[in-house]
């Protein structure tokens, strides 16, 4: 009888736990044919200095979160500084013997929204990440929309000498989240070359069409946008 009620409870815990999901990111179809998927795995649902927010991304490892960075001596993001930065962190992104180094800021102009409980202001906020190995690196700027900009035209995505369109996606397999983006993608002149899923646990989409050579930097800025948290209060 025990075992029973057991598997019972395991049951109704498992399909709340299914019924409570929040949304998840819906890929444009031109991004989702012929693209690689990293999902995340094992990451925690909390952030913040205590917590340790590492996760895998696809095969590859985020790791050495530090949310304190921008208080530190070595905080250096361009064009943001100690007294305009609302939120800084560094992080890591591992790929076998290679450690990309990723650190992004973000300065706000106003608010976010609430959205289920929390506060996403996407959109409201300057965002930049980038990532370092070596001789490469790679950084995606999102830009503070104005109230007449264009809304789906996010930011720039820049990887070495490449420059590639970043617009917002806002659809999700479910409508109870109220507003803001979902994700980004990422567009050359030739079409889709990936996207960011920011909505927990997060997803990076790789397409066929983005270079081998850049695939790794782009992973990595994408989970620095993953691993945004807007400050408590702004």
């Amino acid at each position: 009888m025990k075992s029973l009620v057991s598997s019972a409870l395991s049951l109704t815990m498992a399909l709340g736990a299914v019924g409570c999901a929040g949304p998840r990111m819906v890929a444009p179809a031109d991004v989702a044919q012929g693209s690689e998927v990293l999902e995340v795995t094992d990451r925690s649902s909390m952030s913040g200095s205590l917590v340790n927010e590492s996760f895998k991304l696809g095969s590859f490892a985020v790791s050495d979160v530090d949310r304190d960075w921008n208080k530190q001596k070595g905080f250096s993001v361009a064009g943001y500084s100690n007294a305009t930065t609302t939120t800084g962190y560094s992080y890591k992104l591992k790929a076998g013997p290679q450690a990309w180094n990723g650190s992004c800021a973000s300065s706000a102009n106003d608010k976010g929204v609430k959205v289920m409980g929390g506060s996403v202001d996407w959109g409201t906020t300057k965002i930049t990440c980038e990532c370092k190995q070596g001789g490469t690196s790679a950084t995606v700027v999102l830009n503070a929309s104005s109230p007449d900009s264009d809304r789906n035209s996010a930011g720039v995505l820049t990887v070495s000498d490449a420059k590639y369109k970043v617009s917002s996606v806002n659809d999700t397999d479910k409508t109870n989240l109220a507003s803001g983006a979902a994700g980004f993608r990422y567009d050359g002149e030739d079409g889709a070359l990936g996207a960011v899923e920011v909505l927990h646990p997060g997803r990076v989409w790789l397409n066929a069409r983005l270079p081998e050579p850049q695939r790794l930097p782009v992973a990595c800025v994408s989970a620095g946008l993953m691993l945004y948290q807007p400050p408590p209060e702004q």
